[in-house]
């Protein structure tokens, strides 16, 4: 897809094998910094996503999202001729992406030592459950039991009640911008050095929440006492009242809109938060608020995100078109710093045929 202007990735090559979610989540990321994608599926109907919900008039909105300026080709990497096609895409690529079970593509004949022989400037992510090594890396990965393995559930949730998970794919996603952030790291070493060798990076669903984890292993270690789940913004308390956290707390308004609120003690004055709200909808109490010193913010959704003035200005939510639907709103593309205008498009479901029509 030609662009009229230059973009951080243009001319890089990315070869992706992955499946819901991580793989193609990282691929993504590098697809709107303007690299090439070439997503490789399977001939049984492909990367699941094509078929998950949500859908809206049988549209699946979120392959709509993560397959956006991707070319997709069938291959079946047991077949021959496949293989050398995929042989041929290879040392085209600057890097390779999947999240196959380890040992999977090793069996295929097509694992790092294999790949990078062919292409020795490949950058190669692979993202599994558990990682290449250890104990566990042959057990298949899924993004809820990652999030178990981190710590992040632990501490998530009020401490009577169920630990709770939060309400996105939160393993997956963070896994695939930890992969991001290596091949940027290997691009770079690559790209600097003398020999410019290409380099392998593992990821493990768990560890990018596990690297998250701040002080707990230390606070566990030095105090002997467990983590105690406070709530979904930990150390600081689950959505309290005044009374039981006068730090941070909620408060729905009278228009039933929820903010959260930020007192650190320099405010001046000491009315009560509850009491400068009173009344007031949402607009209005975060006025009253700032007028007053305090740090607060509306506590956003998808629906209110996609309509808040704000979040249109920094083009974190773009219009985009598409044949069945209309106009809707979709993510922006980040980190900022160049041009997005040409990236607006919302693709369809390619439809999963072989590059060369059969």
């Amino acid at each position: 897809m030609n662009q009229p202007y230059p973009r951080p990735l243009d001319g890089i090559r990315v070869i992706e094998m992955g499946s819901v979610i991580a793989a193609p989540f990282c691929a993504t990321l590098l697809s709107d910094l303007g690299a090439e994608i070439i997503k490789i599926e399977r001939p049984d109907g492909g990367d699941p996503f094509r078929s998950m919900s949500p859908r809206v008039k049988d549209v699946p909105l979120w392959w709509g999202v993560v397959s956006r300026n991707k070319t997709c080709v069938t291959m079946d990497l047991k077949s021959p001729r496949d293989r050398r096609r995929f042989e041929t895409l290879i040392t085209s690529a600057d890097i390779f992406i999947e999240n196959n079970r380890p040992g999977v593509m090793d069996r295929l004949g097509l694992g790092w030592s294999a790949l990078s022989a062919l292409n020795p400037r490949l950058l190669m992510l692979s993202i599994s459950g558990y990682g290449q090594t250890g104990p566990y890396a042959a057990r298949p990965g899924f993004g809820k039991i990652a999030e178990a393995m981190s710590g992040q559930v632990a501490l998530t949730g009020q401490p009577e009640e169920a630990p709770l998970h939060v309400g996105l794919s939160l393993a997956d996603t963070a896994s695939g911008l930890a992969g991001f952030l290596g091949l940027a790291i290997s691009m770079y070493l690559r790209d600097t050095t003398a020999d410019g060798a290409g380099a392998y990076t593992d990821v493990a669903l768990y560890e990018s929440l596990l690297r998250m984890m701040e002080c707990q292993f230390a606070l566990a270690d030095l105090t002997g006492a467990p983590s105690v789940r406070t709530g979904s913004n930990h150390p600081y308390g689950w959505g309290a009242t005044d009374a039981e956290s006068p730090r941070m707390s909620c408060h729905r308004c009278a228009d039933g809109v929820w903010i959260m609120v930020l007192v650190t003690g320099n405010e001046p004055g000491d009315v009560p938060v509850a009491q400068l709200i009173e009344g007031k909808d949402a607009s209005a109490a975060l006025a009253k608020l700032a007028a007053s010193g305090i740090d607060a913010a509306r506590i956003h959704d998808g629906d209110s995100i996609a309509k808040d003035a704000y979040f249109l200005h920094r083009a974190d939510v773009l219009a985009a078109t598409h044949e069945k639907l209309g106009e809707l709103k979709v993510p922006g593309f980040m980190p900022h710093g160049y041009d997005t205008t040409g990236l607006r498009r919302f693709y369809p479901p390619p439809p999963g045929k072989r590059d060369d029509g059969s």
